[in-house]
């Protein structure tokens, strides 16, 4: 399947979810210079807004090989990135894939990333026509937990010292979803 010619702009009651584009670096690095966003993410904060472009430029990159699908989250009505989301490490021959996603910590608590990542499911379950989708999370990180298991995603295992984060190893809770019916 060629990702790169689907067409993927989706909606839900409060937000617009677009292609990831260059444009979007002030967002980006407002997202990524925040510690406590970053406090899971296993990356130190950016410093600068042209390590925001060069996220931006892998993500574009990435989108366009096909090796992943990466959405800017936008309020509707506005343009502006507030958030991220992406399918990645698609197994094509097993139906598969990785969500992942961050939210600009001033729109945290809001519903925002529920609402992105239930169109993102079903966005992948519908028209990927994806069989199971698979997140990997900080054990330590009770919200995004909470989040995927409202969603219906299932703690599958613990991968011990699975990620060198800030200098410490920690672990990661697999969590899965497959596609309903």
């Amino acid at each position: 399947m060629d990702l790169s010619s689907i067409p993927r702009d989706l909606n839900t009651n409060d937000l617009h979810l677009r292609p990831i584009r260059l444009s979007d670096a002030e967002g980006m690095f407002a997202m990524l210079s925040d510690k406590e966003s970053m406090k899971y993410w296993c990356a130190p904060p950016i410093a600068e807004v042209g390590d925001a472009l060069e996220v931006l430029r892998k993500d574009v990159e990435s989108d366009a090989r096909g090796n992943s699908l990466c959405w800017a989250v936008t309020l509707k009505g506005e343009d502006e990135l507030i958030g991220k989301c992406i399918l990645f490490q698609f197994s094509h021959e097993n139906h598969r894939a990785e969500i992942g996603y961050i939210l600009n910590r001033n729109y945290w608590r809001r519903g925002y990333m529920l609402q992105a990542l239930e169109a993102v499911i079903d966005f992948a379950f519908g028209t990927l026509k994806l069989h199971r989708l698979e997140a990997d999370v900080d054990p330590e990180n009770a919200g995004s937990l909470g989040i995927l298991e409202k969603l219906g995603f299932e703690r599958e295992g613990l991968f011990r010292d699975r990620w060198l984060s800030y200098g410490e190893w920690v672990d990661s809770v697999m969590l899965g979803l497959v596609k309903p019916g």
